[in-house]
């Protein structure tokens, strides 16, 4: 599995040959994102939808997110669109797979969270909270992608929190530096006073990760 964060909530994932975007914001440089076959839309605020109608239509790939974002996608004319709903599984081909989770996102009107299960599993949380019914995921999840950010999502403290709840092998901070705040070094200060345990993985803009 290959892992690209592109900033803000922005990852480029490649497993048994499928390539997925997730959540390309207004501002990310698309000519650094290689081929596409599905880009996932967490929410329908436009720093996660922001490039879904260039980017769907220059990599020729299906966009699949909640409602909101389906309503979106067929108003700016994107084709290749598909609606996901909490608790339902697409498969992607290869046997890989994706399954929607609802998120705590007060501010959307159908907040979701991706697990992506190929050679690894891989969660994105989207814009969210911490909560208690991500215990759920716990034991599922190789790689989790979590907000640190605290503008309408979770900051530091509660991504440590969500940490403990899922209990990931690898985690790896998003949602911050692009818009608004987060300090990944705060983030591991608590995760070390809380004695919960992962290794954090920090990446830049454009960093990738292999597993």
């Amino acid at each position: 599995m290959r892992i690209i964060w592109y900033g803000h909530a922005c990852f480029w994932i490649e497993t048994k040959g499928v390539k997925i975007l997730i959540d390309p914001y207004p501002d990310v440089d698309d000519d650094q994102i290689g081929e596409v076959d599905y880009i996932l839309i967490t929410h329908e605020h436009t720093d996660h939808y922001g490039k879904v109608e260039l980017l769907s239509r220059l990599r020729d790939a299906t966009v699949i997110g909640p409602k909101p974002v389906y309503l979106m996608a067929v108003a700016d004319g994107v084709t290749k669109v598909r609606e996901i709903s909490e608790g339902e599984a697409i498969e992607l081909g290869n046997g890989v797979r994706v399954t929607a989770f609802y998120m705590e996102h007060p501010s959307s009107q159908y907040p979701l969270g991706y697990l992506i299960e190929g050679d690894k599993r891989v969660f994105h949380t989207g814009d969210t909270y911490s909560f208690p019914a991500l215990q759920r995921l716990r034991g599922k999840v190789d790689v989790l992608l979590v907000p640190i950010s605290g503008r309408s999502t979770a900051n530091e403290r509660e991504a440590a929190h969500i940490i403990e709840d899922i209990r990931p092998r690898i985690v790896i901070p998003m949602h911050y530096g692009t818009y608004g705040d987060g300090d990944p070094e705060k983030l591991m200060n608590e995760l070390r006073k809380n004695r919960i345990f992962a290794f954090v993985k920090v990446l830049k803009p454009g960093e990738e990760l292999v597993l």
